[in-house]
């Protein structure tokens, strides 16, 4: 994965927050695919999904992780690379550039 790589949301999916928990789900031919929720388990994974914007690189998201949050270095670049790869193939975002 490319720290300048750019990646946003598809228009395919809503988020709702359910009690205290962040929820992804697909909508396919306007239905909610029920089978591909995709819960948001951490401050740090809602603070990448909501930098997903189409205009920021992976870069300047690791740099807000680790201003944002009390994470090191390496962690925020394991934790960040392993989320967009999750998004990527619940089918979630797709990359911009």
């Amino acid at each position: 994965m490319n720290l300048h790589s750019i990646y946003r949301k598809k228009e395919d999916s809503v988020t709702r927050q359910i009690a205290d928990e962040t929820l992804l789900v697909p909508i396919r031919s306007r239905l909610a695919d029920m089978q591909r929720i995709f819960a948001l388990e951490s401050q740090v994974a809602e603070y990448i999904w909501q930098q997903l914007d189409g205009k920021q690189n992976l870069e300047e998201i690791h740099r807000g992780i680790t201003s944002e949050f009390e994470v090191e270095n390496g962690q925020a670049s394991s934790d960040l690379q392993e989320f967009i790869s999750q998004l990527m193939e619940a089918g979630l975002i797709e990359e911009v550039t």
